[in-house]
């Protein structure tokens, strides 16, 4: 389905989002530790330059939309949010390998959620069209 409004720049978004997550499963997948520190500090500045405000734009869809949204997807989409922030910049005590393919597999299978399920359920939801970031 062809995205608009606000929907159109976060859905464009996912793309380099998606970039992302397969440069981190790669790394991990080397376990090479000057790489998996490179592909960290890469996640880390996407995470300030991207994902921060993009996260609070499809977080204040959410609210604006919860009456038209199933309870199980916006749950997911914000503990998902909560997870890849700890993971992206938080302390982890995770071993940079690991810490890279959890957020590479979780980033992507979370972009494909919100594709698939969230996105169609705030579609035709007024709010996307009145809360635009341009």
């Amino acid at each position: 389905m062809p995205r608009t409004g606000a929907l159109l720049s976060l859905s464009r978004e996912h793309h380099t989002s998606l970039v992302m997550a397969r440069a981190a499963r790669k790394a991990a997948d080397a376990n090479d530790s000057t790489t998996c520190s490179e592909v960290l500090a890469r996640i880390e500045a996407h995470w300030h330059m991207v994902l921060a405000e993009h996260f609070a734009q499809e977080e204040l869809l959410i609210r604006l939309a919860a009456n038209a949204l199933d309870l199980e997807t916006a749950a997911r989409i914000l503990a998902e949010h909560t997870e890849l922030h700890k993971l992206a910049c938080g302390p982890c005590l995770l071993e940079p390998a690991l810490r890279l393919r959890q957020f590479g597999d979780l980033l992507a299978a979370h972009v494909r959620y919100e594709e698939r399920v969230l996105f169609p359920q705030l579609q035709s939801h007024p709010s996307q069209t009145t809360c635009s970031r341009f």
